[in-house]
C-alpha cells in the first residue's frame, strides 16, 4: 500500500468518524440548559372544563374544578380554563404562590362565578 493510499484511507476513516459522532449527539435541551418547560393544558371532565400545568411534559398542577369557589364546578368552557391555567402559570413564573381568588375569577368574567 503506496504512503497516498494510506493518507486516503486514514482521511476517510476520521471523516467517517466525525459522521458518526455528530448523528448521535444529543441536542442541547431545555432541561440541560437548566431551563423548566412549562405550558397549560386544557381538558374535557364530566361536561366541563379543567386545566393541567405540566412542568417538562408532566402534570404538575391537575385542576378539574374552578380553584377558590365553593363546590366541584368545572369551568364552563375550554377558554376558561386556559385563561385561569395562564394566570396560575403567570404566578408560578413570578415565583409567587399559584391560588386564584374569587376577585381574580371575577375580573376575568369567567362563566359561572357571580
Amino acid at each position: 500500500m503506496t504512503k497516498r493510499k494510506l493518507f486516503i484511507l486514514a482521511g476517510a476513516a476520521v471523516l467517517l468518524l466525525l459522521l458518526i459522532v455528530a448523528r448521535h449527539r444529543k441536542p442541547a435541551s431545555a432541561q440541560q440548559d437548566g431551563m423548566v418547560q412549562l405550558t397549560v393544558v386544557p381538558f374535557e371532565i364530566n361536561g366541563g372544563w379543567g386545566y393541567k400545568v405540566m412542568m417538562d411534559n408532566k402534570p404538575y398542577i391537575y385542576q378539574d374544578v374552578i380553584p377558590g369557589v365553593a363546590g366541584n364546578q368545572a369551568f364552563h368552557s375550554k377558554e376558561d380554563a386556559q385563561r385561569v391555567g395562564n394566570l396560575v402559570l403567570e404566578k408560578m413564573m413570578q415565583h409567587k404562590l399559584p391560588a386564584v381568588t374569587l376577585t381574580e375569577l371575577m375580573k376575568m368574567q369567567v362563566a359561572g362565578i357571580q
